[in-house]
Order: C-alpha cells, then structure tokens, then sequence
C-alpha cells in the first residue's frame, strides 16, 4: 500500500466524534508560527461572574453562574439550528435575579421548568423572553438549558426550589 504524504485539507464528519479528556483540537495559523486552539474540551465550562452576550462559536458551552450580586445578564445568540447552551447556579446562589434573554425581545422561549420540591409541579413556558434565577430563591445546581430549532429557544429547566427559576415576557 502507499503512503500518503498529502494533507488533507478537509476533515469531514458524517457520524460522531469522540474525543479523550486531554484531546484538544489545534490548527497551524497562516503566516505564524505557532498553534491556534480550537476547541478544548475545558473550553465547553465558563465561569461567569458578569453579564455576557454569548456568541454563536460558543454552542454547546456550559455557562455557571458564580457570583451572587450584582445581577448576572446573559444573551443568547440569534437563533439557529442546533445552538444550545446549559446555565449552571454554581456555589454562590444569587442574591439578585440573574436572567437569560434572547438577542432582542421576541417572545420565542417555550419550554417547561419541573421542580422536585412540590410533586409532579412542572410549569410550562409559553411565548417568554427572559428566564430568571430568582434571588434567595436559585440555589447551587439549579439549571436552564436551552436549544434552538433557528426560530425558537426551546428550554429544558431544573429548580430544587419551587420558583426558583421563572420567566417572564419582558
């Protein structure tokens, strides 16, 4: 068999790939010397402890909310098919309301929020644009985790409190 020594321009992925714990994705920089990192598998967590607007190349990013005041502001991206992102309470719950808002007020998250703390309690979501982590309310491990199909933001969400996450038509 021969042996290619060409460089394959194009990597195309028609299943699944799965990377180790220590993979990381590099690219050579035209003209430089050196690496660009891509996509680093600690890169998918961020600690957050200030608003945000977050970017379409940020997609499948955990975001965890780590300060408890001031208030914490968090924008989504325009919508688009397959953009999801997850949004953690971390150790310090918040002592002001941190929101999740969609690029502009349009009314285009739908969903539902469950809470174990009152049976079978799961509140559905209709036409909102905001989700909020209420203050003195959210508590570490609460989440939202939302995912686009390019027109809506379809929510997945979690609070151990009852009313511990909410939304709201701003």
């Amino acid at each position: 068999m021969a042996k290619n020594n060409q460089r394959q321009r194009k990597l195309t992925i028609t299943d699944e790939l799965r990377l180790g714990v220590n993979a990381k994705v590099t690219r050579k920089l035209a003209g430089q010397s050196g690496e660009e990192i891509l996509s680093p598998l600690s890169s998918l967590n961020e600690v957050v402890i200030a608003s945000k607007t977050i970017l379409a190349s940020e997609n499948g990013k955990h975001f965890i909310l780590n300060d408890a005041t001031p208030a914490i502001l968090m924008t989504l991206p325009l919508p688009a098919v397959g953009l999801e992102f997850w949004f953690h309470i971390g150790a310090n719950a918040p002592t002001a309301t941190h929101q999740i808002l969609p690029n502009g007020s349009a009314n285009i998250i739908v969903g539902n929020i469950t809470s174990p703390e009152v049976v079978a309690l799961v509140a559905v979501v209709q036409d909102a644009d905001a989700i909020n982590f209420i203050l003195n309310l959210a508590v570490h491990g609460d989440y939202a985790h939302v995912y686009s199909d390019g027109t809506n933001w379809f929510l997945d969400g979690m609070c151990a409190v009852q009313d511990g996450m909410t939304t709201t038509q701003v």
